[in-house]
């Protein structure tokens, strides 16, 4: 087909009619439409995009460009022909991209393959004729695609959270990766010039720079990686004047500059090292209204997390009113839990730190400011403590929080601990009883392992640490419980072994397993003098040359000095 009955018959721009001896295929790419927070994504409508396939040995330019810019979603590109190159905008923006097969110095004339790099599934060689196919309406999307695009997110559990980062393939930033970026620090899919002023700054090699110098460019040296990590550095050493001058160019914007890999930075540096003028004016301009959207986005969480570490008291009444009703969903969220765990960290922080100072007016306002969270964690306290993000949250209050907020907590799970001892999540939340609880807590945990079978847990990987932490944090008489356990004899070494004064001590078949043989050494670490201690010595030395066969009992015969 000509040119021009080809723009005239589908509507293609004209950067997308080809020249002479070019084809087109047309490919619909399917991926949903993104999370809000992932780089790249577009999840606006948008038509299958036509794009150039080229001539052996050609660079597939064309259509890179047109499908580069349309809604920044994640297009694959093509390259047809012996070795082409694949487009530089796939390259730099981080998307997808193919080779062609075909070989020859021919154009893709009359009917060629292409294979397509597919980031949903295994690579596909298709047929492609060199005839035009109708657009279909379609959504462009981000996709995790093998050239190393596609969103950011947390892969849970992970730490921390940041342990949250960014898409792989981006730039790095402070230790955390950045995804989503052009190889010139810019967001994917974005156009248009470099600001000339920060290409100015990058390539110099001066250190006199101040934030004076870059008037009218603040907000774009706030989304570079270079450019943010300089005004960071200021901010470390700038006065009132230089500190005004950037938070009048960025006060527009700073909600955006929450949400944004490099600019949330310095919207955290001002929080931090801003006057108390300027972190209301923070608060007024970016968190206000905003607080539930920026704790579920990758980088916006981090900012209102700093929030809480820097805003007076009298503004956590309206920092924290916009959880009300939501605070299962905030902890379910990869981000939103670190969010969470930071109220309660440090709300609860700062009530303790009254009540030491001898303000309880000032404590109970405190502890009153979180007991929302408190409410809506009770009624799901079982659920959530079986949560990769809740059992996080449960531990920081079990660390954090003053009565009666922790002891409310306490009684809860003690109606679930032996649903928790042996979950793969769960039995963290139980250690953290152990340790930060009261006796009664410990009590009960010891009457259900001696029930449930110390040998049976001990052998459990999950349940096995609760063990141990029983031992560590246990009173003298509840350590000498456990051991107690240890000693007595069962007539054979099965799932349920049955107890027999003539039988095997279980200790004995403890030392012998992969996890069982730990609970044994902090005992031996930990159990106090007297006649307790004294058997169990006793039983272990006179096995030693059976436990000598035992890979795991090693550690045990040097405990024993053999």
């Amino acid at each position: 087909h000509s040119p021009h009955s080809a723009h005239g018959q589908y509507g293609l721009p004209p950067a997308a009619i080809p020249p002479h001896g070019y084809g087109y295929a047309t490919i619909q790419y399917h991926t949903g439409r993104p999370p809000d927070h992932q780089a790249g994504g577009g999840g606006t409508a948008q038509h299958q995009q036509v794009i150039h396939l080229n001539a052996a040995g050609a660079s597939a330019t064309g259509g890179g460009g047109a499908a580069g810019g349309a809604g920044g979603g994640g297009y694959p590109y093509y390259a047809a022909g012996g070795g082409g190159d694949a487009s530089p905008y796939g390259s730099q923006h981080g998307h997808g991209h193919g080779h062609g097969h075909g070989g020859g110095e021919q154009p893709l004339m009359p009917q060629q393959t292409v294979t397509v790099l597919n980031a949903h599934g295994q690579p596909t060689t298709i047929a492609v004729a060199p005839t035009f196919v109708q657009p279909t309406p379609t959504r462009a999307g981000g996709g995790r695609n093998r050239a190393g695009g596609g969103g950011g997110g947390m892969s849970p559990p992970s730490r921390g959270g940041g342990g949250r980062g960014g898409s792989r393939g981006g730039v790095k930033n402070n230790g955390r990766n950045g995804g989503g970026r052009n190889a010139d620090g810019r967001i994917a899919g974005a156009t248009g010039p470099l600001n000339p002023l920060l290409e100015e700054f990058r390539s110099s090699k001066s250190t006199a720079w101040t934030i004076f110098d870059i008037k009218g460019s603040v907000v774009d040296f706030c989304q570079d990686q270079n450019g943010s990590r300089f005004i960071q550095q200021r901010l470390e050493v700038a006065g009132s004047a230089e500190k005004e001058a950037i938070m009048e160019e960025v006060r527009p914007g700073l909600t955006d500059l929450c949400a944004d890999v490099f600019g949330n930075y310095v919207v955290q540096k001002l929080l931090e090292l801003g006057d108390d003028e300027m972190r209301e004016d923070i608060l007024q301009n970016a968190l206000k209204g905003e607080m539930l959207k920026l704790s579920m986005q990758m980088y916006g969480c981090r900012v209102v997390q700093k929030s809480f570490e820097t805003l007076d008291i009298k503004h956590l009444p309206v920092l924290l009113e916009e959880f009300k009703d939501d605070v299962v969903n905030i902890i379910h969220d990869a981000n939103g839990n670190h969010v969470c765990q930071k109220i309660i960290e440090c709300i609860s922080s700062k009530a303790v730190a009254a009540k030491a100072a001898g303000d309880a007016e000032t404590a109970i306002f405190l502890r009153d400011q979180i007991q929302f969270v408190i409410d809506d964690i009770l009624e799901s306290i079982a659920s959530l403590s079986c949560h990769p993000f809740g059992c996080r949250v449960l531990q920081r209050i079990l660390e954090r929080c003053l009565e009666p907020q922790k002891t409310d907590v306490l009684d809860a799970l003690q109606l679930c601990h032996k649903t928790l001892l042996d979950d793969q999540y769960g039995n963290y939340v139980i250690q953290h009883v152990l340790q930060h609880g009261r006796v009664s807590d410990r009590q009960s945990l010891l009457q259900i392992i001696v029930a449930s079978g110390i040998l049976t847990l001990s052998r459990q990987k999950f349940a096995s640490n609760v063990v141990e932490k029983l031992l560590k944090y246990g009173t003298g008489t509840q350590r000498n419980g456990v051991v107690a356990a240890m000693l007595k004899k069962v007539t054979h070494d099965d799932s349920t072994p049955t107890l027999s004064p003539g039988g095997t001590p279980i200790v004995i078949l403890m030392v012998r397993d992969a996890y069982a043989n730990y609970v044994v050494q902090t005992a031996l670490d930990v159990a106090p003098e007297g006649e307790e201690r004294r058997q169990l010595i006793n039983v272990l030395n006179a096995n030693v040359n059976l436990l000598r066969q035992y890979t795991y009992a090693k550690h045990i015969l040097q405990k024993l000095g053999h």
